[in-house]
C-alpha cells in the first residue's frame, strides 16, 4: 500500500519544508529527489502525522462533570415532558437548564485545515511507514511535485514514484492479476503501458487500467503529451481526492478543505491547457431475473466468495513468528464477517500464523454504557467462540478495542479531518469505530484466547474468565485488515431494500434491483474513500473480498434478486396479512452450509449502532445522522 501526493502547477515550486536536502538525478528527465528507507527518518514524519491535540479546558472540565450532565439532561427531559405545566413556566425552566448544560459542555467546533503542502506530506506519511520519497521536476513551463510513502507488504520491493521512457507512476494499491502475483505491481503495470503502446496514448493508457483486477488509486504521468492520469479502480476501493485552483491541481490520498472525492473513474488532466477529461473504465451487468436452482448458486456463491477471499489472503507475506497476526478481520460477530472469517481460517489450516477478529466498543457517557456491553462485543466474543470451536488448530485472537470519553475526544478532530470531504454526523460516528478498530493504541487494546475448546456456549458464557488467557496493552502485528464491507449493497442487507415491498407489485424486484446496482456504484463515495483515509492512517491496508470485481460481475448476473430479499406472507396478532422478510437470504444459506447457523439469523446493525460510537455527546439526542458538522 501507498500514500500518493501530486502537484501540478503552473507557477512555481511550494517548498516542501520536511523535506532536507534534495539530490539531482536524470531517468529520461533531469529532477530532484529525496528518499528514505530509514525507520529514525521515517518517525518524525509519522509522529507529524499521527498529532492529536490536547483536550481543552472545556473539554476537561466536560470530563470532570459527566455525572452533572447526565443529571441536567434527565433533568431537561423531564420538564419537556412534564404536561402539568404552563407552556411559559416549561420555555422557561428548559432554558434555565439548557444554560446550564451549555456552561459545562458548550465547545466551539475547531475549524478544518487548509490544503497545506506540509501537512499532506505527513498526513501521507502514515499510509506507508516503511519508504518516503520526494521528487520535482520541471515540464513545459509546469512545476511537478511527488511525494509518495510506501508499506512494504510483498516482495520484491520497488521505489516509487517508477519513471520509465515518458511514463511516471505512482500506485496505491494490490494487484490480483494472475501474471503479476508473482512479481511487482508498479513494474507489471508499467510493462503493460508499454505493452499496449498504439497511436492512441489515452486509449493505451485506458486500456491498461481496465485491465487492472484488484485495489487500486494511481497517477501515471504521460510527459509525452504533458497528461496526467488519475483515478480509482471501477469500485473504488482506494482513496483519491483532488483540488484545482488557479493553473494547479493537487491530487492525495488524504484530503483537506477544498479537495472533492474522486469518483470510480479515470480522470485525465492536461497540463498545458489546465482543464480534466473524466472516463469511465468498467460498467455493471445487467442483473438476471432468470429461474435459477438454490443450491447451485449457494454452492457457487461459496466457490466464487472463496476465490475472491484466497487470492487476497495468498499474497499476504508470511510472518516469522506463528504467534504474530498478517492478517486481521473488522470483525463485529455479524453474518458478513463472520462468513469472511471463516473462509480465512479455512485457509490458514496449516497455522503458520495467528488471525485477529478486531471488535471495537465505545463507552457512552450519555447513556452510562461501557465497550464491553455494546450489542458488536456480545456477538463478536460469541462468534469468535464458535469460530474457535470449529478451528481448534488456529490461534484466533479477539482483539477488543474499549475506547473511552476521554479518547474520543481527543482523536474525533483528526478523524474529522481523515474523513473529509465526508463530514455528516452519521460519517463520524462509522469513521471513528474504524479508525479505532484500525488503531495501533495499546492502553485501549487487550487480548483474549480461549484456552479450553471443550466446552459449550452456555458454559463458557456463565464465566468467560476461567476458560480464557487474557493479554492487556496489545498490539496487533496485522498490516492487512480484510473487510465485509459490499455485503448489504450485493445481497439486499438494508432497511431501504426491505422499504422496496411495503407494497408488494409485480415492480418490486426489478427496483430492488436497480438499488443494489446504484449502491455498488456510489459505494466509493459513499464509505470507501473514508473509510479507506481513517484506518490507512495507521499504516494498514484494507481488502474487500465482497468488492472484488469478478465477484461483483457474477453476484448481479447470476444471483436473481429473489434470492437477495426473499418474504413469506404470514399473519399478526390481528389475523391480517403481513410480510414476513429475509434480508441476504442467501448468504444466511451459505452461513448454514458453513456449520454457522448462530450467526445466520444475526439481523443487520450498522457499526455506529453496533459499536455504540453514535450519538455520545450529553444532550445530543436530537442530533440527526445526515446533518451535517458545523
Amino acid at each position: 500500500m501507498c500514500g500518493i501526493l501530486l502537484r501540478v502547477s503552473s507557477s512555481s515550486f511550494i517548498e516542501a519544508k520536511p523535506i532536507p536536502g534534495l539530490t539531482e538525478a536524470k531517468e529520461g528527465i533531469y529532477f530532484k529527489n529525496w528518499e528514505t528507507k530509514d525507520p529514525q527518518f521515517i518517525k518524525p514524519f509519522l509522529q507529524k502525522g499521527a498529532r492529536v491535540n490536547e483536550l481543552t479546558q472545556q473539554q476537561e472540565n466536560k470530563l470532570n462533570n459527566l455525572d452533572v450532565l447526565r443529571s441536567l439532561v434527565n433533568q431537561l427531559s423531564k420538564v419537556k415532558n412534564n404536561v402539568k405545566i404552563s407552556s411559559l413556566d416549561k420555555e422557561q425552566q428548559v432554558l434555565e437548564i439548557q444554560s446550564k448544560i451549555d456552561a459545562i459542555a458548550k465547545e466551539d467546533e475547531l475549524p478544518m485545515s487548509d490544503a497545506d503542502f506540509d501537512k499532506l506530506i505527513f498526513a501521507i506519511s502514515n499510509r506507508g511507514p516503511n519508504y518516503l520519497n520526494y521528487t520535482q521536476f520541471e515540464h513545459e513551463d509546469r512545476y511537478v511535485q511527488l511525494f509518495t510513502s510506501i508499506l512494504s507488504l510483498r516482495q520484491p520491493f520497488m521505489k516509487q514514484p517508477v519513471f520509465r521512457d515518458e511514463f511516471i507512476l505512482q500506485f496505491n494499491g494490490e494487484l490480483y492479476n494472475s501474471e503479476c502475483l508473482e512479481t511487482n505491481d508498479t513494474s507489471f503495470i508499467m510493462d503493460m503501458l508499454h505493452s499496449n503502446l498504439g497511436e492512441n496514448r489515452c486509449e493505451t493508457i485506458l486500456t491498461t487500467l481496465r485491465q487492472l483486477s484488484g485495489e487500486w488509486a494511481i497517477t501515471v504521468i504521460d510527459l509525452l503529451e504533458s497528461k496526467v492520469y488519475f483515478g480509482r479502480d471501477s469500485i473504488g476501493k482506494r482513496s483519491l481526492c483532488y483540488k484545482r485552483d488557479n493553473g494547479e491541481i493537487i491530487v492525495s490520498s488524504n484530503s483537506a478543505l477544498g479537495f472533492q472525492e474522486c469518483r470510480n473513474e479515470i480522470y485525465v488532466y492536461d497540463m498545458i491547457k489546465d482543464d480534466i477529461e473524466i472516463h469511465k473504465l468498467l460498467e455493471l451487468p445487467v442483473a438476471t431475473f432468470v429461474p435459477v436452482n438454490e443450491e447451485d448458486v449457494r454452492h457457487e456463491l461459496y466457490s466464487r466468495l472463496m476465490q475472491a477471499t484466497k487470492i487476497r489472503h495468498d499474497s499476504i507475506h508470511p510472518v516469522d513468528n506463528p504467534n504474530d497476526s498478517s492478517l486481521a478481520v473488522l470483525f463485529s460477530g455479524g453474518l458478513d464477517c463472520t462468513i469472511l472469517a471463516s473462509l480465512i481460517c479455512e485457509l490458514t489450516k496449516d497455522g503458520n500464523s495467528a488471525i485477529d477478529l478486531l471488535t471495537v466498543g465505545f463507552e457512552n457517557p450519555r447513556t452510562g454504557q461501557t465497550p464491553d456491553t455494546s450489542p458488536d462485543r456480545k456477538l463478536a466474543i460469541k462468534s469468535w467462540f464458535h469460530l474457535c470451536k470449529m478451528y481448534p488448530d488456529l490461534i484466533i485472537n479477539l482483539v477488543e478495542i474499549n475506547v473511552d470519553y476521554r479518547h474520543w475526544l481527543i482523536h474525533r478532530q483528526r478523524v474529522r479531518e481523515l474523513m473529509y470531504p465526508c463530514n455528516t454526523e452519521m460519517d463520524l460516528s462509522i469513521a471513528i469505530a474504524f479508525y479505532f478498530a484500525a488503531s495501533m493504541l495499546p492502553q485501549l487494546t487487550s487480548m483474549t484466547r480461549l484456552t479450553n475448546f471443550d466446552i459449550d456456549w452456555n458454559t463458557f458464557s456463565q464465566n468467560q474468565d476461567v476458560y480464557t488467557q487474557r493479554t492487556p496493552l496489545f498490539t496487533s502485528s496485522a498490516k492487512v485488515l480484510f473487510s465485509g464491507l459490499g455485503a448489504d449493497e450485493l445481497f439486499a442487507g438494508y432497511s431501504r431494500h426491505e422499504g422496496l415491498f411495503n407494497t408488494i407489485t409485480t415492480r418490486n424486484y426489478a427496483e430492488l434491483a436497480q438499488s443494489l446496482s446504484y449502491d455498488i456504484s456510489i459505494i466509493h463515495e459513499r464509505n470507501l474513500g473514508r473509510d479507506d483515509r481513517v484506518m490507512s492512517c495507521w499504516g494498514k491496508e484494507l481488502r474487500y473480498p465482497y468488492l472484488d470485481e469478478d465477484f461483483i460481475n457474477w453476484v448481479i448476473s447470476n444471483v436473481p434478486p429473489q434470492l437477495k430479499f426473499k418474504y413469506d406472507i404470514g399473519k399478526n396478532k390481528r389475523e391480517n396479512d403481513q410480510m414476513i422478510p429475509t434480508r441476504k437470504y442467501i448468504l444466511r444459506q451459505l452461513a448454514n452450509q458453513l456449520r454457522m447457523p448462530w450467526v445466520s439469523q444475526e439481523l443487520k446493525r450498522a457499526i455506529q449502532f453496533g459499536a455504540k460510537s453514535a450519538k455520545l455527546e450529553l444532550g445530543q439526542s436530537k442530533t440527526k445522522g445526515t446533518d451535517n458538522l458545523s
